[in-house]
Parts: C-alpha cells; sequence; structure tokens
C-alpha cells in the first residue's frame, strides 16, 4: 500500500464500546507514518476549539 502523495483529507465515523470512543486512522496515513501495533499517538487540542492536532509516535 501506498502512503500519501500530496495533501491527504478523510474523514472517520467514531464507535463508542466499554466507555471509550474509538477514531480509526486512515490506511494511507498508517502507512505514511510506519504505524504498528501499540503505537501511541499524541492528540492535542485547545478548549474551545474545533481543531486538534495529531502528531506521529517518536520512533
Amino acid at each position: 500500500m501506498v502512503g500519501i502523495k500530496g495533501r491527504f483529507a478523510d474523514t472517520r465515523t467514531t464507535q463508542q464500546k466499554n466507555g471509550s470512543i474509538t477514531v480509526t486512522v486512515p490506511a494511507p496515513l498508517a502507512h505514511e507514518w510506519e504505524l504498528e501495533d501499540g503505537d501511541e499517538l499524541l492528540f492535542l487540542a485547545t478548549e474551545g476549539d474545533d481543531r486538534a492536532e495529531v502528531q506521529r509516535p517518536s520512533k
């Protein structure tokens, strides 16, 4: 599978299970970042803002 070519945008649907909400990582991004099982992604957000930033894991 190929990673990201140029700019990438996609939407995801949340899923609630066992008291947690899960969001999947789109395959092109997972391949671009070479994500593996157990990797931790950092989510950054500011109170009152409708945007968040996701950072790849440090390897």
